[in-house]
């Protein structure tokens, strides 16, 4: 009779236990930074928010709760969260706030992004309405809207010419908006004022459509610069003289890996190779100057590419030696890479980009004290600015519906693929490179 009595004095003292808990501010806020869940993380923030409202805690955990959801491609529900603790200013001429317009394009709500910022382009601060001009760009260009996107690159130059003199500080910036309107009229002859939808990579391009789809068209284009009498070449990198079967070995090494990643869900079709010339100014690299928009605006008015935009993967393998540390994804399933960087890791990573996977950075998290799972890694995750795993972030997984696969710490020494849990026989080599 006594043993079923002392089970019962034990459950009476764990439920004492459980129910004496503090269920405060900081006990919420020290499981959400324990558990490596992101779910759970997220859990523990929005019981806190529901439970102390009114707490000194909220503010921060609301933030943080932002941050976990953008960091796991969770838009929408992070522009509803940031909303709910960021109100839209009433006079939008002096208070900007960037990060919601980030936001909004990120989630598709070009004609908010307009509407909020129509008052905002010219307040006399040469970097602020240097920003409101190019969102609003973005926004016009995701809807179609070719001329409206010239009209307003125009109205900007026309007000910030005069600070674009020979050596000032803002010479740079200014003669890019002048490619940029070269551009943008580009555009317009070939699809008149109202055209097909683009997206630049600061608007969410996701591809995810094509996760599950196996021979995704692929066509390399070798970046050549045009050169006029009298001028002197330019350094060039190794490889403009590559012919097909040095790209179709390319596409294999990529099925290779994309065949362990998605456990055989995806693959590419090779689709040849061209040669396109480009002006002096057209993509120029950031480190020069170059504004990150107007080269991606100049790559889809390549006729070759704006007929191919969204259709399939576009690679502009650029062999100019100034461009030797180039690789990024321009929207619409084209892809800027230097010839230096044409290397397996670099090219998937950068599909993945189109795709809708994105990077793996909790860095401003575990400078608060979260901690995550330190399994939890991939071709989406840097280490000191190098790609060192092969494998694929939950968060990632999600997005493109491909099921789990072993990580793989990639070393110095080649990684021969079929070596790798799970993995169909392969004979491609890849090897950790930086990004």
């Amino acid at each position: 009779m006594k043993k079923p009595l002392i089970i019962s004095l034990t459950c009476l003292s764990c439920a004492v236990f459980i129910a004496g808990t503090p269920f405060t501010p900081d006990y919420l806020f020290g499981l959400a930074k324990t558990h490596t869940l992101v779910s759970d993380k997220t859990g523990f923030l929005k019981r806190l928010l529901t439970t102390f409202p009114a707490s000194d805690s909220s503010r921060v955990a609301r933030e943080h709760l932002v941050a976990l959801l953008v960091g796991s491609n969770r838009f929408d529900e992070a522009l509803l969260e940031y909303r709910t603790s960021h109100p839209i200013a009433m006079n939008a001429t002096e208070i900007l706030d960037f990060k919601l317009f980030d936001y909004l394009l990120k989630t598709g709500h070009f004609a908010e992004v307009l509407r909020q910022t129509e008052t905002a382009t010219l307040s006399g601060r040469f970097s602020r309405d240097l920003r409101v001009m190019e969102l609003r760009i973005q926004a016009y260009l995701a809807q179609g809207e070719f001329a409206r996107a010239r009209v307003q690159a125009e109205g900007w130059l026309t007000y910030y010419q005069k600070d674009g003199q020979a050596g000032s500080l803002y010479e740079a910036d200014v003669k890019n908006v002048s490619y940029l309107i070269r551009h943008l009229k580009t555009l317009e002859r070939i699809d008149g004022a109202q055209g097909k939808p683009l997206f630049t990579a600061s608007v969410t391009d996701s591809l995810n459509r094509w996760s599950r789809r196996h021979d995704v068209p692929i066509t390399f284009f070798k970046l050549i610069p045009a050169r006029s009498g009298g001028q002197r070449p330019e350094a060039m990198l190794p490889g403009r003289y590559e012919v097909d079967r040095f790209f179709k070995a390319q596409v294999a090494e990529l099925n290779q890996g994309f065949d362990y990643l998605s456990s055989g869900r995806f693959s590419l079709s090779y689709q040849g190779q061209e040669t396109l010339y480009i002006r002096s100014g057209d993509l120029d690299p950031s480190v020069e100057g170059g504004r990150i928009l107007t080269a991606r605006v100049y790559v889809h008015t390549l006729p070759q590419l704006y007929r191919r935009a969204g259709e399939g993967f576009a690679v502009l393998v650029d062999y100019r030696e100034r461009a030797e540390d180039q690789a990024a994804y321009m929207g619409d399933g084209i892809i800027h890479i230097s010839a230096k960087k044409l290397q397996s890791l670099i090219l998937m990573h950068e599909i993945l980009h189109g795709l809708g996977a994105t990077h793996q950075d909790w860095n401003f998290l575990e400078r608060q004290g979260y901690r995550f799972d330190p399994e939890d890694r991939g071709l989406m995750t840097f280490e000191d600015g190098v790609i060192k795993y092969l494998g694929l972030e939950a968060k990632n997984r999600a997005v493109l519906d491909w099921p789990p696969v072993a990580v793989v710490k990639l070393t110095d020494t080649p990684l021969n693929i079929a070596q790798t849990p799970a993995a169909e026989p392969a004979e491609t080599l890849l090897a950790s490179v930086p990004h």
